[in-house]
C-alpha cells in the first residue's frame, strides 16, 4: 500500500489532507496523482461516487499550479452547479496551507458581477 507521503506530493498538500482526516490513498487516487504528477500525457480515469476523485485530480493540479501568477491554469469542467460547487470546496481545504493559490467557482443562479469581480482579480484554478 502507498501513502500520501510517498506519492510525490509536496509537504503543505499532506499537510492538509492529513488535517481532513484522510489517512491513506483511495484506489482512484494511489493510480492517478502520480500518473499526473509524473505524465505529460493525457488521462481518462473512472470511479464511482465517493471514491475520492476530486482529489485524485485535485491535489495534482493544486501542486503543479504557479501560485505567483495570477493567470488562469487549469479549468475543471462540472455537469452541475452542485457539483462545481463541492469540487470548488474541496480544492480550497486541499490548499488551505498553500499560499496564494485561489480557487474560482463560476456557475449559474449566483451573481454575475460578483463572479466577474473574482475571474478578474485572477486565480490560478476555474471550476465551472
Amino acid at each position: 500500500m502507498v501513502l500520501f507521503d510517498e506519492m510525490g506530493l509536496d509537504g503543505s498538500l499532506i499537510k492538509a489532507v492529513k488535517e481532513l482526516g484522510f489517512k491513506e490513498p483511495t484506489p482512484i487516487q494511489e493510480k492517478v496523482i502520480p500518473k499526473i504528477l509524473t505524465g505529460k500525457n493525457d488521462l481518462i480515469a473512472q470511479a464511482q461516487t465517493g471514491t475520492g476523485k476530486t482529489a485524485a485530480f485535485g491535489l495534482p493540479i493544486l501542486q503543479m499550479s504557479d501560485a505567483a501568477s495570477r493567470d488562469t491554469q487549469s479549468l475543471i469542467l462540472c455537469p452541475t452547479r452542485e457539483l462545481c460547487v463541492q469540487i470548488s470546496s474541496d480544492l480550497k481545504k486541499y490548499s488551505t496551507f498553500k499560499d496564494g493559490l485561489r480557487v474560482i467557482p463560476v456557475y449559474g443562479g449566483a451573481s454575475i458581477e460578483t463572479q466577474i469581480r473574482s475571474l478578474k482579480k485572477g486565480g490560478q484554478i476555474v471550476v465551472g
